[in-house]
């Protein structure tokens, strides 16, 4: 299952880092204000990087990276190139974060916690260089467009930095849908039932899954949909092999039913790496582009 994973999310990668026309680029010059490995908590993986425009004052946008690999894979530096060309280019601030992995100790509402954390260590590093980030766009690939999701919706009125949009890169929305349980890429119903599991701090069997329903929902964000959602940009493949084209559906559905301002981008015959479709694509980056002029600036 973990082999699987990896590959998947390498590909994912490749999608991503084409947002902002960079990828991670070693050795690259940086035109801003960086701050790499900043501490949010005593594990290892609880760091955070930040990129501030140079000479920056006042209120400062920001956009927040959250890497994907199931909950259980992945690192922060997937974003290097965007995080520069975004404080370098663009007059926001930058931030890709690590959060501790799934585990018996970890569920996802344990991760929500760890970006409770890093964005109040990014808002305090902001006032000591002279800026009040006060604003995020969320976004993120696959388990991060998830925690992205999620963290928007949830937690917007308690967030230290004030969720604006978010914006979802094959983002799982209904951990219950039982098309995630079935031909998933990443392997059994039984499989799956141990990844959601961890995610839902509550161990359950595929035919147990039933009684883990109230847990799932609780860290699903489709359960927290409501008028006062943020804005939300959907990018999802409908062949999806991994997060079922049904949860991008669902989310669609919900947000419409309550009136909430987004966009659904079907990436037609695409599976989870989001690898065909040039229009979606484009469309992809004209909407992030357009979320970062009208929420962050």
């Amino acid at each position: 299952m973990f082999n699987k994973i990896i590959a998947f999310f390498v590909a994912i990668i490749n999608f991503f880092l084409g947002l902002f026309g960079l990828g991670q680029i070693g050795g690259q010059e940086y035109n801003c204000q960086t701050f790499f490995d900043m501490s949010y908590g005593t594990h290892e993986r609880q760091v955070v990087d930040l990129f501030i425009p140079e000479g920056a004052s006042g209120d400062l946008g920001l956009v927040l990276f959250i890497h994907g690999g199931a909950w259980i894979a992945g690192d922060k530096s997937s974003y290097e190139g965007g995080m520069n060309y975004g404080a370098s280019n663009l007059g926001i601030a930058t931030a890709s974060v690590n959060y501790r992995y799934l585990s018996d100790e970890v569920d996802l509402l344990d991760i929500l916690d760890d970006i409770d954390a890093a964005l109040a260590v990014i808002k305090e590093k902001g006032t000591e260089v002279g800026v009040n980030i006060d604003r995020v766009l969320l976004t993120g690939d696959s388990a991060g467009g998830h925690l992205s999701l999620l963290y928007a919706y949830a937690r917007k009125n308690t967030a230290p930095v004030t969720p604006v949009a978010v914006i979802s890169n094959s983002g799982p929305s209904d951990l219950y849908d039982d098309n995630f349980y079935h031909n998933n890429a990443l392997g059994d119903e039984e499989a799956i039932s141990d990844l959601m599991s961890k995610a839902c701090g509550q161990r359950f069997t595929y035919a147990e899954k039933a009684k883990a329903e109230a847990a799932l929902y609780s860290v699903s964000p489709v359960a927290y949909v409501s008028a006062d959602s943020v804005p939300t940009v959907i990018n999802h493949g409908n062949a999806d092999s991994i997060v079922p084209f049904s949860n991008a559906l669902t989310l669609d559905a919900l947000l419409t039913q309550y009136g909430v301002e987004h966009v659904l981008n079907v990436y037609n015959g695409a599976d989870h790496d989001l690898g065909k479709d040039d229009e979606a694509k484009a469309r992809a980056d004209e909407l992030l582009f357009g979320y970062i002029d009208r929420f962050l600036k």
